[in-house]
């Protein structure tokens, strides 16, 4: 149930983004453990559909102004749309640490964001911060490496989880779980590596880049490019100004579902389920 005002929502949860992410204020070792064996269940079978759970937001900076971004491409759209923000620990970053496997990064980088002013104000869980908070917060996390990741839709996104390779369960399905990086999150950009002003320094590939989408060559590095995600984390840190962002093309991006309710719809359609008769 959400309460948005005078309206009261009802919906059912998936596993995640739902039911999962609600555990942060009771998860215990035990819960983490199941959890961490279940993943490699609900993983393969959730994360390798589409439309994909997740779209990736690239630092906004870094992307060309010819480039002409999409609203739902920037991350900035978001924040604005906003009117009340809330900051969370992340429960992936929890459970990991409760497991014996502790981030170096920051744990408080969920950000949460409503187009409702105060409506966070009792909030059991999570700080309120102001809208200026929260752009020092995406600037913050970018510099720690981490991947900006919002739901997968063009209207409506209430969240921005700020992700890393050694936690999440989104980027893990990417890592540990095999799974194309196309299939798990919808990517608008991509990176390209200039040989020429690449310094060889591999700190894009020793410490940026989240999801293994870069390799060394005989004196530079280069992008494996089905595996980039677009983040621009590689990007912001080049000592060399050798990488940039580069967005695909549109003809072959599928873009993402209008709002939550039309990805649900998509996500069921894939499973014979017809949601018309619960309008």
């Amino acid at each position: 149930m959400i309460k948005l005002g005078n309206s009261v929502y009802l919906k059912m949860l998936p596993w995640v983004f739902g039911i999962y992410e609600f555990q942060a204020g009771r998860l215990d070792k035990e819960f983490a453990e199941l959890n961490e064996e279940y993943r490699t269940i609900y993983g393969k079978q959730f994360f390798s559909k589409i439309p994909q759970l997740m779209q990736v937001l690239p630092i906004e900076e870094k992307i060309l102004t010819k480039e002409d971004a999409l609203p739902y491409e920037k991350i900035s759209s978001i924040i604005e749309n906003g009117q009340s923000f809330l900051v969370n620990d992340c429960i992936c970053k929890k459970e990991q640490g409760l497991l014996g496997k502790p981030c170096d990064r920051p744990v408080q980088v969920c950000l949460a964001i409503a187009p409702i002013p105060g409506i966070f104000d009792n909030s059991p869980t999570g700080r309120v911060i102001s809208k200026g908070e929260a752009y020092e917060l995406l600037k913050m996390t970018e510099e720690k490496g981490l991947v900006h990741l919002t739901s997968n839709v063009q209207y409506g996104s209430f969240y921005v989880c700020n992700c890393c390779k050694c936690c999440c369960g989104v980027l893990s399905a990417i890592n540990n779980l095999g799974i194309p990086a196309t299939d798990v999150v919808n990517a608008h950009y991509y990176a390209e590596i200039d040989p020429d002003k690449c310094v060889g320094c591999g700190l894009c590939f020793d410490e940026r880049c989240q999801v293994g989408a870069i390799e060394a060559g005989e004196d530079t590095y280069r992008i494996i490019h089905d595996r980039c995600i677009g983040c621009g984390l590689c990007v912001s840190s080049c000592p060399g100004e050798a990488v940039r962002l580069i967005h695909k093309d549109r003809d072959i991006l599928a873009p993402p579902p209008l709002t939550e309710e039309a990805w649900f719809e998509e996500r069921g359609k894939k499973r014979g389920v017809d949601f018309s008769a619960y309008k």
